[in-house]
């Protein structure tokens, strides 16, 4: 992100600022950094999670809402956001209002989710097929129930130059699964699984209204549900099933930054 010593960076819908210390990280600890989320309680854990990383001195937060970011126009050398514009009804808003608070010369920085994920299992594609049919339904579902682009990271440089910004760049950070790879402990890609397990469990009923007003049947969706529970449960339960599974799956980050005009 072309940070640099000395620099003022404002992390917009910052949550509990792991993104934010992951930036003050970068600077090796020599610019502010302040963290901006509409959440008191994330706002509070920010704070509490930064001091106990020893960060306190140059990570900071405030309360505040990305329609309307409390700070001054031309406040910032770099204004940045992960996986907030996927949230919002209005992201075109949100950056216009990231590029007041930019300093001019500075810049504006999102890093989000793109339509370039991929779940293929060579050993069952059928489930492969409808697993593609679940996505494209719930990110249809999304857009018709909330208004939101969830899959936001292509339309980035669109927005932006909507934005009045200049000299986008963008890059691709792609995320793979694969358990058969060695580089990857076993215990490391069983804890990884669980996680997913758990969030899918957590998630899989909220999300169905999505898919359905996609335009997936109930039934169609079940099926998907039980599939998905019953995979990765039974990879979970046998080590050498798991560390032979050849199922790939792929998920895509666009980073886009664009310059304010001096």
């Amino acid at each position: 992100m072309g940070i640099t010593p000395g620099q003022k960076v404002v992390d917009v819908g910052c949550g509990t600022g792991d993104f934010t210390r992951y930036v003050a990280r970068l600077s090796d600890g020599r610019s502010r950094i302040l963290g901006v989320d509409s959440n008191p309680k994330s706002i509070k854990a920010g704070i509490a999670d930064t001091k106990r990383v020893g960060l306190s001195q140059v990570v900071s937060f405030k309360l505040g809402d990305a329609y309307k970011i409390p700070i001054d126009d031309d406040y910032a050398d770099l204004t940045c956001c992960r996986t907030l514009l996927m949230h919002l009804d209005d992201p075109l808003k949100a950056v216009r209002e990231m590029a007041r608070i930019t300093k001019p010369g500075g810049h504006v920085v999102a890093v989000e989710q793109g339509k370039m994920g991929v779940y293929y299992d060579p050993n069952d594609k059928r489930f492969s097929r409808l697993s593609d049919q679940v996505w494209e339904a719930q990110l249809r579902g999304i857009r018709k129930l909330e208004g939101k682009e969830f899959r936001i990271g292509e339309k980035l440089p669109g927005i932006f130059q909507e934005a009045g910004l200049v000299d986008m760049k963008a890059e691709i950070l792609n995320n793979v699964y694969l358990a058969s790879d060695p580089r990857q402990s076993l215990n490391d890609h069983k804890e990884e699984l669980r996680f997913y397990l758990t969030y899918f469990k957590e998630r899989m009923e909220k999300d169905r209204k999505y898919v359905v007003a996609g335009g997936l049947s109930n039934v169609k969706v079940s099926e998907y549900n039980r599939g998905y529970v019953s995979k990765i449960e039974g990879l979970l339960a046998d080590d050498q099933k798991l560390r032979q599974d050849p199922t790939i799956s792929t998920d895509a980050l666009y980073i886009v930054s664009g310059m304010k005009k001096d």
